[in-house]
């Protein structure tokens, strides 16, 4: 398990917290960008939470 506001930055973390469920936010420029939830996909640089896809390179995660 994760504790809250730990950063997933590398892949293998973002699919730790998939198989977990962990429920993570969404940070864009320093701020959060949505409180997002579990993720449910990941594909190349793409994460798909609550149906929306946000680019890895773009967004950070973060255990909520």
């Amino acid at each position: 398990m994760f504790k809250p506001g730990f950063l997933l930055d590398t892949p293998e973390k973002l699919r730790a917290a998939m198989f977990n469920g962990s429920n993570v936010t969404i940070w864009e420029n320093g701020k959060i960008a949505d409180y997002g939830g579990p993720i449910e996909a990941i594909k190349d640089e793409f994460v798909r939470i609550g149906g929306i896809y946000y680019n890895s390179q773009q967004h950070e995660f973060r255990i909520r």
